[in-house]
C-alpha cells in the first residue's frame, strides 16, 4: 500500500527531559527505532522484551548514542505468560514511581498455531490479552504521571474482521484456526481495547491519559519470519523501512498536538495521519464485547485478578 507524504519527523519529537516510557518489543524492528529516538531526545527507556540479551544489545546502543548510563534499561517481559506479565509489572513499579508513555508495540504474527502458557492462541495472547493485562496493571501510574500516552500498534490487518468479526467461542479452537485470519482478529482487538479504554477513562474524569491506536505500514521486520518466503520475497520491494514504520506510532506518543487536539481513542496511519478503522472496530458494542470478554479471561487466568477498575 501506497502512504501519502510524512506528517511527522524525528526532528518533530520534543524535548523529553523527565519522562519514562516502557516500549514492548523494542529489541528489534520499529520498536528499536521509537526506543533510540525517544532516547535521544531524552526520554528514559524502559526496553521491554522476552530477549534480554537482545534487549541489553539496545541499551548499550542507547547509552552509546546519548553518553548517558541512565538513558535505558532492559527488563524481561514474556507476553506468552500472563504470571510473567504480572512479575515484570510489579518490578517496574518497584523501580520507578512515573510512567508517561506505554507503547505496546510486540506482536506475533501469522505464525502456525500454538497455545500461551495460559492456553490461549498464541497471537490473540501475546498481541491483545498479555498486552491488555499489562495495561491495566500500569494504569495507576499512568494516571499518576499524566499527562500521559498509551499506544496500542495494530494494522491494516484488522480489516479481515470486516465479515466475520470476532468469534469467542472458537477463537482458541485449532480446528478453526487460521493464522492469516487470527493475526487480524487480534490486531482488531488493539483497535476495540484502544476505543473502550478511552471511552471508560472519560467517564471515570480521567482527561489526561492518551490512548491512541496505529497501523505502522507494510514494514520490512522480523515480525514475517513466519511468512511464505516466495510471497515475502515477492511484496518486500514494497515494504517501507523500520524507521518510517515508526513515524505514526512515535508521532502518537511524543508529539504536542496529541494534548492540544485532544487526540484520543484515534486510529492512525502512515505516516502520522488520522483514519477510519473498518466498520466491525467502530462498534461500541464489540469494544464493549471484547473488554468483557478480556476480563473474564483475566479472572479465570489469573489468580487474584479482581478485574479492571474502571
Amino acid at each position: 500500500m501506497f502512504w501519502s507524504g510524512q506528517h511527522f519527523e524525528f526532528s518533530d519529537i520534543p524535548d523529553m527531559t523527565g519522562k519514562v516510557a516502557i516500549i514492548t518489543g523494542s529489541n528489534t524492528g520499529i520498536g528499536k527505532v521509537c526506543a533510540i529516538q525517544m532516547a535521544k531526545k531524552n526520554c528514559h527507556i524502559v526496553v521491554a522484551c522476552r530477549n534480554t540479551e537482545k534487549g541489553q544489545k539496545v541499551v548499550d546502543e542507547i547509552k552509546a548514542i546519548t553518553g548517558k548510563d541512565d538513558s535505558a534499561r532492559c527488563m524481561k517481559l514474556d507476553l506468552l505468560s500472563l504470571a510473567a506479565v504480572k512479575e515484570f509489572a510489579d518490578e517496574f513499579t518497584a523501580k520507578y514511581d512515573t510512567l508517561h508513555c506505554l507503547m505496546n508495540n510486540a506482536g506475533v504474527m501469522n505464525c502456525p498455531y500454538g497455545l500461551s502458557k495460559d492456553g490461549l492462541e498464541m497471537q490473540f495472547a501475546t498481541n491483545h490479552v498479555a498486552h491488555y493485562y499489562l495495561t491495566m496493571l500500569l494504569l495507576p501510574v499512568l494516571e499518576k504521571s499524566a499527562p500521559s500516552r498509551i499506544v496500542n500498534v495494530s494494522s491494516h490487518a484488522h480489516y479481515m474482521t470486516w465479515v466475520a468479526g470476532i468469534n469467542y467461542d472458537t477463537l482458541h479452537d485449532e480446528k478453526c484456526y487460521s493464522r492469516f485470519l487470527h493475526y487480524g482478529k487480534s490486531k482488531a482487538a488493539n483497535i476495540l481495547f484502544t476505543r473502550e479504554l478511552a471511552k471508560r477513562l472519560k467517564d471515570k474524569g480521567v482527561n489526561n491519559v492518551y490512548v491512541n491506536t496505529n497501523h505502522p505500514g507494510a514494514v520490512q521486520t522480523e515480525l514475517h519470519r513466519h511468512g511464505n518466503l516466495i510471497t515475502r520475497d515477492a511484496v518486500s520491494p514494497f515494504f517501507i523501512t523500520p524507521e518510517l514504520g515508526a513515524l505514526t506510532q512515535l508521532y502518537l506518543a511524543t508529539s504536542p498536538d496529541v494534548e492540544t487536539k485532544d487526540i484520543k481513542g484515534q486510529y492512525y496511519v502512515p505516516y502520522a495521519k488520522p483514519s477510519t478503522p473498518n466498520y466491525y472496530c467502530r462498534s461500541d458494542k464489540n469494544a464493549k464485547e471484547l473488554w468483557d470478554y478480556t476480563e473474564k479471561l483475566l479472572k479465570e487466568k489469573v489468580p487474584g485478578y479482581q478485574g479492571s477498575h474502571l
